[in-house]
C-alpha cells in the first residue's frame, strides 16, 4: 500500500473529506503512538512501513517514551487536530490504527501492544 491508498483508506473509514487533513491526523496519532514506544519498538514498527508511510512516521517520530493514558491520547488528538469532541478523536485514532496494523505483521502489533498501557492497548487491539 502506498501513502495515497492509506490516505484514502483513512479518509473513507473516518469519513474525512480531504486528503490533506487526513494526512494531518494521521501525523498527529502517528507521533503521539511513537511517544509511547521505545526507541528500539518504533524503529521495528517503522521499518515494516511502505515508502511514503514510513516516511510520514520519521517526519513526526518522538524519541524517548513519555507515559499518558487513553484519555490524555484522545484528549491531544482533539486539541492538535482541533477535533469536535474526543469521539470523533477515537474514531481517528481507531482509523489510524486499524490501517496501520494492516502494514505490519501480527508479531509487531503484539509488540506495539506491549508496550502501552491496558487502556490503549484495548483501543489499539478493537481497532
Amino acid at each position: 500500500m502506498n501513502k495515497g491508498q492509506f490516505l484514502k483508506r483513512v479518509q473513507d473509514y473516518a469519513n474525512i473529506n480531504n486528503r490533506k487533513r487526513a494526512e494531518e491526523l494521521c501525523k498527529i496519532v502517528f507521533h503521539l503512538l511513537s511517544a509511547r514506544l521505545t526507541e528500539n519498538e518504533s524503529r521495528d514498527l517503522e521499518s515494516q512501513l511502505p515508502s511514503g508511510i514510513k516516511e510520514m512516521w520519521e517526519e513526526v517520530e518522538e524519541k524517548g517514551v513519555i507515559k499518558f493514558h487513553k484519555d490524555e491520547f484522545l484528549e491531544r488528538i482533539m486539541m492538535e487536530g482541533r477535533l469536535e469532541s474526543i469521539v470523533i478523536a477515537e474514531i481517528v485514532a481507531k482509523t489510524v490504527f486499524k490501517v496501520l496494523k494492516e502494514q505490519i505483521t501480527k508479531g509487531e502489533a503484539n509488540d506495539v501492544a506491549a508496550q502501552l498501557p491496558k487502556d490503549l492497548k484495548e483501543m489499539w487491539f478493537s481497532a
